[in-house]
């Protein structure tokens, strides 16, 4: 899958396309129906597909007070969208150019000009253009007389209700991984760097990798069992081979040292390494317990013991649901 960052580094496509756009925060299972549709209707036609993303979310340009947190960095974004078969992605970063885009300056200089469109898959509540003038019928209204034709994907329905990135976000947010893992379609994670820590949870005999994220949504404060992904020495894209490891990862302040600071913490099991710098992926597989504070460090190691244990149950029972 060839990835652009700018309309200018498009070149001239040898190949008409097949063409959706949007954020695809998450790449849950309404965004992979979209999906799904433009691979279909790219078959059919012998068109490349081509996906173009925005990317930090429109809000972070918009109303940064009101943006939300991702469910996924660009580059794990990336990653599924290669995995579900995409031909070329564009990820263009939502600015004042593109904000001030009206919805036929955006279909007419980027989808038809740029990426030579001659089918464009939407979702049924598609907005984009200035002031997210343009919606689906705008664009079958231009589809009579320009040329391209329009394929509109109905709301992907659970519990009576549209799949879509607000009600993920608040599953996670309230800690309700199962139902979070359904909408998406997978088992939830963050990806982040291993950064120094304070060396604490080794000298307690279970050392920890600190994540850091980059605003990323986390579930409550607590103790979860975790499966990881040890990315190698490739920057911080995720493509190529991983070390698949499990563990037991907190998430908190640490108040039985009057910690103050939110620390991601992960100890995995059987592992040892030098890990500084490197890229983790972390999939939240359940919640053993909530944070709190104990009497002393011998009463807070010997509940890890118990968590270990809890952790290492829940994984030997619980299928590795990584989806696309």
């Amino acid at each position: 899958m060839e990835t652009f960052y700018n309309l200018d580094d498009i070149p001239a496509l040898d190949s008409t396309a097949a063409v959706t756009f949007g954020v695809f925060d998450g790449i849950h299972i309404g965004h992979q129906a979209v999906i799904e549709m433009l691979l279909e209707r790219a078959a059919q036609a012998n068109l490349i597909s081509i996906l173009v993303g925005f990317y930090p979310h429109p809000l972070a340009f918009l109303a940064p007070e009101r943006c939300p947190p991702v469910l996924m960095p660009l580059s794990k974004r990336i990653e599924i969208l290669e995995q579900l078969g995409i031909d070329k992605t564009v990820i263009l970063r939502f600015d004042a150019q593109i904000a001030s885009m009206s919805p036929d300056t955006f279909v007419e200089r980027v989808l038809l000009e740029k990426c030579r469109a001659k089918h464009i898959v939407v979702g049924y509540a598609c907005q984009f253009g200035k002031g997210r003038e343009g919606n689906a019928h705008h664009l079958e209204a231009l589809s009579r007389c320009r040329p391209f034709e329009v394929s509109v994907v109905p709301p992907t329905q659970m519990n009576g209700s549209p799949v879509h990135s607000t009600r993920i976000r608040e599953a996670i947010a309230r800690g309700d991984l199962g139902w979070g893992a359904r909408l998406l379609g997978r088992t939830y994670s963050i990806v982040g760097d291993v950064v120094h820590g304070d060396g604490r949870g080794r000298h307690l005999g279970f050392p920890t990798a600190n994540i850091e994220t980059h605003n990323q949504i986390c579930p409550p404060n607590g103790v979860y069992a975790i499966r990881a992904r040890l990315m190698p020495e490739c920057g911080r894209s995720l493509a190529g081979e991983a070390q698949t490891l499990e563990g037991v990862l907190n998430i908190g302040i640490r108040p039985t040292f009057d910690g103050q600071t939110l620390q991601i913490e992960a100890h995995f099991f059987d592992f040892d390494e030098t890990i500084y710098g490197k890229s983790v992926e972390i999939f939240f597989v359940d919640k053993i317990r909530s944070e709190r504070k104990f009497p002393s460090p011998v009463s807070l190691v010997q509940q890890i013991q118990r968590d270990i244990a809890a952790a290492t149950q829940i994984l030997a029972e619980t299928e590795f649901v990584r989806g696309p």
